[in-house]
């Protein structure tokens, strides 16, 4: 699971019409991409967000890579911090907003979570942020919402149908339907080790 954090170069979704060539290795370092490992990608947002440079959403998609890269180096809190400073230079910044969402709904602030993504849904159709909406669902106990929302995450033909299957399954079973079993075997089908990526995030 953990796909709910998306990291972005200042290209990526029509966001900045900043030309290919203006891109500098700290850009594409804080992106993640070339292979930059979880440190470089840190340490190069740093030295981006430290210069001051650029325009307010080019600072707020540093600060953004930056959250996702401190999340999944296993520091939630503090990837929280980045994507608030992200929203603060960006209030319509969508993906900030998701990121925001998922890592709120580890950390189990599930209501500012919810609302993160209902916000960006009310403006884009994202498979993703379906996923992270439906799994806050889910976790709350709401599992009609988790099903509506894993439904229509797979709508949208996300390439990680494990994760809306198994979590749909789950929603499906907890409410005592066994068409639910069947969702969670063709997840198993095709992440046998779904069951304990959930398990991770304290859904069984």
């Amino acid at each position: 699971m953990a796909r709910g954090i998306i990291a972005i170069s200042l290209l990526a979704g029509g966001l900045v019409a900043t030309p290919v060539a203006a891109q500098t290795k700290l850009d594409i370092a804080c992106a993640g991409s070339a292979g930059a490992t979880i440190p470089q990608r840190i340490a190069a947002c740093d030295r981006i967000i430290k210069s001051g440079r650029g325009t307010p959403h080019e600072r707020a998609v540093a600060f953004n890579n930056r959250g996702g890269a401190l999340y999944y180096s296993g520091k939630p809190e503090r990837a929280m911090e980045d994507y608030d400073q992200a929203i603060k230079l960006d209030p319509d910044f969508a993906h900030a907003y998701n990121n925001r969402c998922w890592s709120g709904a580890v950390l189990g602030r599930t209501e500012q979570a919810a609302a993160d993504c209902t916000r960006v849904l009310k403006l884009h159709n994202i498979a993703n942020t379906f996923e992270n909406r439906g799994f806050i669902y889910l976790k709350r106990g709401e599992f009609d919402r988790a099903i509506a929302d894993y439904e229509a995450g797979l709508r949208l033909d996300p390439p990680n149908k494990a994760d809306f299957l198994y979590g749909r399954g789950l929603a499906r079973t907890k409410k005592g339907d066994a068409g639910g079993d069947a969702d969670i075997a063709a997840a198993k089908a095709i992440n046998p080790h779904i069951a304990e990526d959930f398990a991770k995030y304290g859904v069984k």
